[in-house]
């Protein structure tokens, strides 16, 4: 899957993606295409952190996930992780997909934490296979976190 559709207006009264650009799929190196996006404030367009969407299905996702995302520090603690994540289900579902998988390093407790206030379901512990480029940036081990289209989604206020 290389064509990603255009993802249209994604935003709510707090924050809005803006898309910063698309990458392609690269087999040899296990990526998909993928959309980047800034996650912006509405009330003064502060720029809060990014986003990412991956599109398709192949090993490396079940390890790196479909969905990553980061604050910048001044900006957290107000939840914009798990909304940001609410925006790009709607999205990875339009663009075909029937699961979403997120994952995170297991010390991670403010992204798991992100991951059930979305609305993801723990699937567990998994050990990142030797093969997978997270494993040798010294990540062992990711909890993994699955969103379907039928789960609504919890942002909390």
């Amino acid at each position: 899957m290389t064509n990603l559709p255009g993802p249209g207006y994604l935003g709510n009264d707090e924050i809005h993606l803006v898309l910063a650009n698309l990458t392609k799929a690269d087999p040899e190196k296990g990526y998909l295409p993928a959309y980047c996006f800034q996650i912006r404030r509405c009330q003064d367009d502060a720029l809060v952190g990014s986003c990412v969407l991956r599109v398709g299905q192949n090993a490396a996702v079940q390890y790196s996930g479909h969905v990553g995302y980061a604050i910048a520090p001044d900006y957290r603690g107000h939840r914009y992780a798990a909304k940001a994540v609410a925006l790009l289900l709607p999205l990875g579902f339009r663009c075909g997909l029937r699961e979403i998988i997120i994952t995170c390093r297991p010390d991670n407790s403010a992204s798991r934490q992100t991951c059930l206030l979305a609305g993801g379901t723990f699937l567990g512990t998994s050990s990142v296979p030797d093969w997978h480029e997270m494993y040798h940036t010294g990540c062992k081990e990711v909890c993994r976190y699955h969103f379907c289209t039928h789960q609504s989604v919890h942002t909390a206020k």
